[in-house]
């Protein structure tokens, strides 16, 4: 007996003990979760097909960088907005509609994504509250997002926020422009991008507009593929500019107040209708990169070799006939497709090689001419009864031009007395058809009714406004036998 309590008093001990320890290890690890929740900062769900969080999920308390791209989701998760220390978000590519309620981080956010989603209209809290550490703003390629702003745009343009970086490209601002007043102390602003979207691309036609006027702070600014074809006068209020993006747009003239932008440093032009450049482009000392490519330029202007500190040039694929006689300052450098002959020594070689680095399909040497078919109106294709008109044509082209300058071969290394031909003004020819009314009213056999001072058919209007046809009356003609109850 004895032997038997003694046994059932040890397993009554080893059972009280195990339940000890099982308790205290529960205990330790709750209290390890507690620790571990606490110490996550960074929390990635991206690409997790979520289309809302559940009311039981504990998102950790001290998150500070939170991505939700890239899922179904279709309103800003309630569990989000309670977090009070986050200073990144990311919602891009979702399906997220509105963002009207102001969240629990709204004073300690600094950047936030809401990019690529089907947004109808602007997080107001961030233009009402005023987030005092909000820096980055993307809203862009947002259809719908100014479904919101046309009842009350003059009420958000009251508002100025403190955002220093703001993206809106693609979405189809066009006349409501003047939101990025509300942007004031903006230093980077991008309105284009370079992957066009016809559909929702913002229409601003010319720079400085309303709206963007009113950004003066701004030091890059990208307004690629916007449909501009006028850079106004005023463009040197932005002192601070030094990066601005200018491609892909319907530009063929730039003022010469463009040379007044100091601080510029890098200048993409390229993908335009440029004819030709100012000639103060001197002024732009600071000027180190400039991509002219796929313009329409004849000509470069002679005080561009005047610029020291330009490092990149490229002028690849437009109209000159002739490049820069020194190009040992530039580092990255491209002449090819134009009507003169590349460079074909080792220096310009490497420097071009170095510029398409980032540029494929393009072709090396000299752009060919353009020229017209014949077509079956041609000389070669004269009928019988053009050839009078043609010989007139001849005979007027010989008239009006200017005499021909000769040169002797003693005078064609002298300036002074040799001017090549294509230097001279050629008068355009007089009208075939008026000469030859000309010539057939002077032999008097031909006089066309436009010849007299006042035309024939004037003439035939004011003989009958003057002598106007006599009405005679015929008996019976205006009797009325009606009643008056008919």
């Amino acid at each position: 007996m004895p032997t038997l309590k003694r046994r059932m008093e040890d397993i009554e001990e080893n059972v009280e003990t195990k339940s000890n320890s099982l308790i205290q290890s529960t205990v330790i690890k709750t209290i390890d979760h507690v620790g571990y929740m606490a110490n996550i900062t960074n929390l990635d769900l991206s690409n997790k097909k979520l289309s809302s969080l559940d009311d039981n999920v504990e998102l950790p308390p001290n998150i500070v960088d939170l991505r939700l791209s890239h899922n179904d989701l279709t309103e800003v998760p309630p569990k989000v907005l309670e977090l009070d220390k986050l200073k990144n978000l990311d919602l891009s590519f979702n399906i997220i509609v509105f963002f009207d309620d102001t969240p629990g981080f709204c004073h300690t956010i600094e950047r936030l994504n809401l990019s690529n989603n089907r947004l109808e209209g602007l997080p107001f809290w961030v233009w009402a509250e005023k987030p005092e550490k909000l820096g980055y703003l993307n809203l862009s390629n947002n259809n719908n997002i100014c479904n919101s702003i046309n009842g009350y745009i003059d009420q958000v343009i009251q508002y100025k926020n403190l955002v220093k970086e703001i993206d809106v490209h693609n979405c189809n601002l066009g006349k409501y422009i003047q939101l990025m007043a509300t942007f004031c102390h903006a230093k980077t602003v991008t309105i284009g991008c370079e992957e066009y979207n016809y559909l929702n691309v913002n229409y601003l036609d010319q720079f400085p507009c309303a709206g963007l006027e009113e950004c003066l702070e701004v030091e890059k600014m990208n307004l690629s593929n916007t449909q501009l074809y006028h850079i106004n006068s005023n463009i040197d209020i932005y002192q601070n500019i030094v990066e601005i993006n200018l491609a892909q747009n319907k530009i063929n003239s730039l003022p010469n107040e463009f040379c007044n932008l100091k601080n510029l440093q890098t200048c993409w032009l390229s993908c335009n209708k440029l004819l030709y450049l100012p000639d103060d482009i001197n002024k732009l000392t600071k000027l180190e990169r400039l991509y002219l490519n796929d313009n329409v330029l004849c000509m470069l202007p002679h005080t561009l070799h005047e610029l020291t500190s330009l490092k990149v040039l490229d002028v690849y694929n437009n109209n000159l006939c002739e490049g820069l006689d020194n190009i040992n300052n530039l580092e990255e450098l491209d002449f090819a497709q134009n009507y003169f002959e590349e460079p074909d020594d080792e220096e310009y070689m490497r420097k071009k090689e170095k510029l398409r680095v980032k540029c494929i399909s393009r072709i090396d040497g000299r752009k060919i001419e353009e020229v017209r078919e014949d077509s079956e109106h041609s000389d070669d294709f004269r009928d019988d009864e053009d050839e009078e008109l043609y010989a007139l044509t001849e005979e007027c082209a010989n008239q009006d031009a200017p005499d021909a300058q000769c040169s002797s071969p003693e005078d064609w290394d002298s300036d002074d007395h040799w001017i090549p031909q294509y230097y001279k003004a050629v008068t355009p020819p007089r009208s075939p058809w008026l000469i030859f009314v000309k010539r057939k009213m002077a032999e008097g056999n031909f006089c066309p009714m436009d010849a007299h001072p006042a035309s024939i058919a004037d003439i035939v209007q004011y003989e009958k406004f003057i002598n106007p046809p006599t009405v005679q009356e015929i008996e019976g003609q205006f009797d009325d036998y009606s009643d008056d109850d008919s």
